[in-house]
């Protein structure tokens, strides 16, 4: 394996002008997942003014997201491809940067303190997205460095780009406020079975739920993520916002929506969700 500034230069980057930004997880993969290299991409056009990582000489930016620990607990990431810096200017909601994204934009309208950049996404380099695996070193605090004054190893470089692989129904746990994040992998396994699943406060109450529609249990999840409480009278009363969430039973194909109930019923009931959870009927 070579070095990720031997790549930088066999692309024809100066590693002595180009910034390397590890961002950290949450909205960064939630943007990455939805739009890629728009999404993305005006994400990362937005940067807080006075501490930007695109200050100094720097020409070039090269995206990374956090990829898996290492045994000796120091940091890896996953290279996304590099941008150029074509300009900047103080945002005031008026000027819009070149790579624009509806949803970025919206959550960025009214932050004061905000600079905004013309960033362009380069060709050379492109191939390797979400195939390069780097040594990011012990720091991961430290989430935007100078590539020619932080030399990293490339660890792997994959035939082909890799989502995590979707953990099985039974096997499953996250969080509501991580389904934006899901690989799209994941949506398509979630949307399409539906059955009983449960969610967990911060304080250890539960909900048993069940979901018959025809989205599966995503469908039914994007509800909780929308307002924290899919309608339900106790978890609004609760104000809880975010849950674990984890399925219990999938549904088979032509078992009807009565049955699910019924199932749905039975788990309440074994876990005793109605008399010390969240359920109240």
């Amino acid at each position: 394996m070579f070095s990720f500034n031997e790549f930088l230069q066999r692309i024809g980057l100066d590693p002595a002008r180009t910034r390397l930004l590890r961002h950290k997880k949450g909205e960064s993969v939630a943007a990455w997942r939805r739009g890629r290299e728009r999404a993305f991409g005006c994400f990362a056009s937005f940067q807080t003014l006075n501490n930007s990582p695109y200050n100094g000489n720097v020409t070039h930016a090269c995206h990374f997201l956090p990829g898996p620990g290492r045994p000796d607990q120091s940091h890896t990431a996953l290279f996304l491809g590099t941008t150029r810096i074509l300009g900047r200017w103080r945002w005031d909601g008026n000027r819009m940067p070149a790579i624009q994204d509806a949803e970025v934009i919206e959550g960025e309208r009214g932050n004061e303190d905000v600079e905004a950049f013309d960033l362009e996404w380069i060709e050379p380099g492109h191939d390797y997205s979400e195939r390069m695996l780097i040594h990011w070193g012990r720091n991961a605090r430290t989430w935007s460095q100078w590539a020619g004054e932080q030399p990293k190893d490339i660890l792997e470089i994959r035939l082909t780009a890799q989502e995590p692989p979707f953990p099985g129904f039974s096997a499953f746990l996250s969080r509501i406020s991580e389904i934006q994040k899901f690989p799209a992998s994941w949506l398509n396994a979630l949307s399409s079975v539906g059955g009983i699943y449960l969610l967990v406060a911060d304080n250890g109450d539960q909900y048993v739920g069940s979901a018959a529609g025809q989205d599966g249990f995503l469908g039914r999840w994007c509800h909780y993520a929308a307002n924290g409480n899919g309608g339900n009278r106790l978890l609004i009363e609760r104000g809880h916002r975010d849950y674990q969430i984890s399925i219990l039973e999938v549904a088979s194909p032509d078992m009807a929506a009565a049955d699910i109930i019924r199932r749905e019923s039975f788990w309440k009931d074994k876990l005793g969700a109605r008399a010390h959870g969240l359920n109240a009927n």
